[in-house]
C-alpha cells in the first residue's frame, strides 16, 4: 500500500489537470508563484482559510460537494487536530451539529458505522427545487 498523497501533490495534480501553469494559476489565485510552488512541494503548510481553499477549488473547477473538492479541504488539515475549514464553518453556523457530533462521540461509532450513517443521510437529501 502506497503512501497518501499530500495537499501539495493533490493541488499540483489538479492544477495540471485543469490546464494551468504555475504562474497563471498563482496569479488567478492571488498567490505569489514562489508561495504556490512552496505549497505544492510541501515546504510550507497548506492554507487553512476557508475562502482561500474555496478559491483554489473554484479555479480548479472542483464542484461543491464533489469528492475532489472535499479531498482538497481534507488534505489541507491532514495530520492536524482540527476539522477541515469547510466542515468547521458549517458546524459553527448550523444549529444541532455540535449535539450530533457529541452523540456520535458518546456512541463511539466505528468507521464502518460512520460510513453507514453518512450513506443514510445522503439518501435523506431532498431534491433541490
Amino acid at each position: 500500500m502506497g503512501r497518501k498523497m499530500t495537499f501539495g501533490e493533490f493541488l499540483h495534480a489538479q492544477r495540471l489537470k485543469a490546464g494551468f501553469g504555475l504562474r497563471t494559476f498563482a496569479e488567478a489565485a492571488d498567490l505569489q508563484p514562489s508561495n504556490l510552488s512552496n505549497i505544492e512541494h510541501g515546504r510550507v503548510p497548506p492554507p487553512q482559510n476557508r475562502r482561500t481553499l474555496a478559491r483554489l477549488a473554484d479555479l480548479l473547477n472542483l464542484a461543491d460537494g464533489s469528492p475532489e473538492r472535499e479531498r482538497l479541504f481534507d488534505l489541507a488539515v491532514e495530520g492536524k487536530d482540527r476539522p477541515p475549514a469547510d466542515v468547521a464553518a458549517f458546524a459553527a453556523q448550523t444549529p444541532g451539529v455540535p449535539a450530533l457530533l457529541r452523540t456520535i462521540e458518546n456512541k463511539r461509532l466505528t468507521r464502518d458505522e460512520l460510513a453507514r450513517l453518512a450513506e443514510y443521510v445522503n439518501r435523506m437529501r431532498r431534491p433541490k427545487s
